[in-house]
C-alpha cells in the first residue's frame, strides 16, 4: 500500500529521468570537448563523479570508481568511446579533483514520506529497474489480496478495466473491475466483474501510469526489464520470485533503518509466499471476521459488503463460492469444538433442545475419543454430508428450519438463514449459548447507559429504546437456565 499510495510517484519520476538520459542525443560532434564541459560542471558544483554499480566496485576490493557507462549516457555517446586513452585520463583527473560518489544518484529528490521523513535519500540510476519491479509486484499484491482475483485474472487486467459509479455530488460509491475468469471455463475465459474497494482502484490507476500507452496489459513487465516471450505477462513462478524479492527488500530496508515493522521470520527464515495464498487468505479473514484490519484502516467487514453487493454476488468470478466454502469450514470447526465440550452450559432458548440434539448427532462424525477432527479436507467432507445447520451468531444461535424461519424472503436461499434479518425474540429457530446470553446482557447495559441520558433523547427514540430494553430483558429472563442449588 505504501508503494501504491506514497512511493509510486517517486518511482515513476525516477524512471522518466532514467529514460530521458538513455534517449539523449550526442552532446556535440567532438567527444573530448563535450566530456570536458561535463566534467567541468561536476567541478563547479563540487559534486563527486557518479560511481559504477557496487557489484563492479566489489571486484576492485570495494573501492568506488567512476561509471564510464553512466557518463557516456549523459553525453549521448556509446560507452566504448570513453574507453579511449584521452577520455579515461580526463575522467581520472576529475575524480582526483572532486572524488567519486557511492552510486549514480538521479536529480529527482524522493518526495514520498514515511513517518514524516523521505522514504529514500536518493534513487540511483542503476536502482530504477529494481524500483519498477517492486512497484509492479506491490500493485499485484494489492489487487490479489483486496479483490479476490486469481493470478490469471489479474494478469488479464487491461487498460480501462476500471469503471466507477458516482452520486449526484460526484462522490464515487462503487468501483467495478472487469477481467476474464478462468475457473471452470475454456482457455479463452469468460468476462467477469468484481466490485472492489478504493485501494484496488488506486493500484489500477498506478498501473495505468506505469505501462506505456501502447501496452494494454497492466501487469506486463516494465519495458526496461521485458524479455522476449510469447506471453505479454509474467507467469506465476516469476510473480512468486517478485514477491520474494519484495519481502527481501522490505527486510533489508527495515534492518538498515532499525525499523520494528519488518516482515517477521517464519521458523527462522523469511516466509515464502505464492500467488495462490492471497485470495485464500482474504477468504479466510472474511469468513471468520476476526476483527482485523487491512492496511490498518480497511475493515474486512467493509471488504465483504463491497465485494458481494449487487452484481458481484452473481459474477462469474466465483469468489463468493470460495468465501462461502471457507465459512462452512469455519462453522464446522466451531460446531465440532462446541459438540466436544462436555463442560459447557446447555443451549437455552426456543430451539435449545433441538440444537443439543443436532450437535450430539454432529459429534458422532467429528469427535473421536474426545478429539475433534482437525484435518480440513476431512472436515469439509463431513460438513457437506452431515451439516447440522446450526449457525453461531453474536446475539443468537440459529437452529435453522426453513419452514418456521422469520428471516425468509422470496429471494432468500432456503439452504441457510439470513442472520442480518434475524428476529430472535420471535423466531422459534433461536437458541442461546452462554456467549449469546453474555452479549445480550452487555447490550442491555449499553441500553441502560443510553437511557440514563434520556433528557437528551428525542421522545420517539427514547420510547423505542425502552421497548427494546423491556423485550430483551424479558427474553433473557425466559431463557436463562436456572442454577440448581
Amino acid at each position: 500500500m505504501r508503494f501504491v499510495d506514497d512511493f509510486a510517484d517517486d518511482v515513476l519520476a525516477a524512471r522518466a529521468e532514467r529514460d530521458a538520459i538513455d534517449a539523449r542525443p550526442p552532446a556535440g560532434p567532438d567527444l573530448p570537448t563535450a566530456l570536458a564541459e561535463l566534467l567541468d560542471d561536476f567541478r563547479r558544483r563540487r559534486h563527486p563523479l557518479p560511481a559504477a554499480p557496487a557489484r563492479l566496485a566489489s571486484a576492485r576490493r570495494g573501492e568506488p570508481f567512476p561509471s564510464t557507462s553512466y557518463l557516456a549516457r549523459l553525453l549521448g555517446y556509446p560507452v566504448h568511446r570513453l574507453d579511449e586513452a584521452r577520455p579515461r585520463q580526463m575522467i581520472a583527473e576529475a575524480a582526483d579533483d572532486v572524488g567519486v560518489n557511492t552510486d549514480c544518484p538521479l536529480a529527482h529528490a524522493p518526495q514520498g514520506r514515511l513517518e514524516g521523513r523521505p522514504w529514500l535519500e536518493r534513487i540511483s540510476y542503476y536502482d530504477v529497474a529494481r524500483m519498477e519491479r517492486l512497484l509492479l509486484v506491490s500493485c499485484w499484491i494489492v489487487n490479489a489480496y483486496l479483490s479476490g482475483l486469481r493470478d490469471s485474472e489479474i494478469k488479464h487486467l487491461k487498460r480501462g478495466c476500471l469503471s466507477v459509479q458516482q452520486a449526484s455530488d460526484g462522490h464515487v460509491y462503487r468501483h467495478r473491475l472487469a477481467s476474464l475468469a478462468f475457473k471452470g471455463e475454456d482457455v479463452h475465459g469468460a468476462e467477469a466483474t468484481w466490485i472492489v474497494t478504493a485501494p484496488v482502484a488506486r493500484a489500477i490507476a498506478v498501473l495505468e501510469r506505469f505501462q506505456p500507452q501502447d501496452q494494454p496489459y497492466l501487469l506486463a513487465p516494465a519495458p526496461s526489464t521485458r524479455r522476449r516471450s510469447t506471453f505479454p505477462v509474467p507467469n506465476s513462478n516469476t510473480t512468486n520470485k517478485d514477491i520474494a524479492f519484495l519481502i527481501s527488500w522490505i527486510t533489508a530496508y527495515c534492518d538498515d533503518r532499525r525499523r520494528p515493522d519488518g516482515i517477521p521470520l517464519e521458523r527462522g527464515r523469511l516466509p515464502r509466499l505464492t500467488t495462490r495464498q492471497f485470495r485464500r487468505t482474504l477468504a479466510w479473514f472474511i469468513a471468520r471476521r476476526p476483527g482485523g484490519a487491512i492496511a490498518g484502516a480497511l475493515q474486512y467487514r467493509h471488504q465483504y459488503i463491497q465485494m458481494f453487493e449487487g452484481d458481484a454476488g452473481t459474477s462469474d468470478s466465483g469468489f463468493r463460492d470460495e468465501v462461502e466454502a471457507e465459512q462452512a469450514l469455519a462453522r464446522g470447526q466451531l460446531l465440532a469444538e462446541l459438540s466436544a465440550d462436555e463442560d459447557r452450559p446447555t443451549l437455552a432458548g426456543p430451539a435449545g433442545a433441538e440444537a443439543e440434539a443436532r450437535l450430539a448427532e454432529f459429534a458422532r462424525h467429528t469427535v473421536f475419543d474426545g478429539q475433534v477432527v482437525t484435518d480440513e479436507a476431512r472436515l469439509r467432507r463431513i460438513v457437506a454430508r452431515h451439516d447440522p445447520h446450526v449457525y453461531l451468531g453474536t446475539f443468537v444461535t440459529c437452529v435453522y428450519n426453513p419452514d418456521r424461519a422469520l428471516c425468509r424472503s422470496p429471494e432468500a436461499s432456503a439452504d441457510q438463514p439470513v442472520l442480518a434479518d434475524c428476529q430472535p425474540q420471535a423466531c422459534r429457530n433461536a437458541a442461546l449459548t452462554s456467549d449469546n446470553r453474555q452479549a445480550l446482557a452487555d447490550h442491555l447495559l449499553r441500553l441502560e447507559d443510553t437511557l440514563a441520558a434520556g433528557d437528551r433523547l428525542a421522545p420517539y427514540v427514547r420510547h423505542r429504546l425502552e421497548e427494546q430494553h423491556r423485550a430483551t430483558a424479558a427474553f433473557l429472563t425466559r431463557h436463562t437456565p436456572e442454577i440448581a442449588e
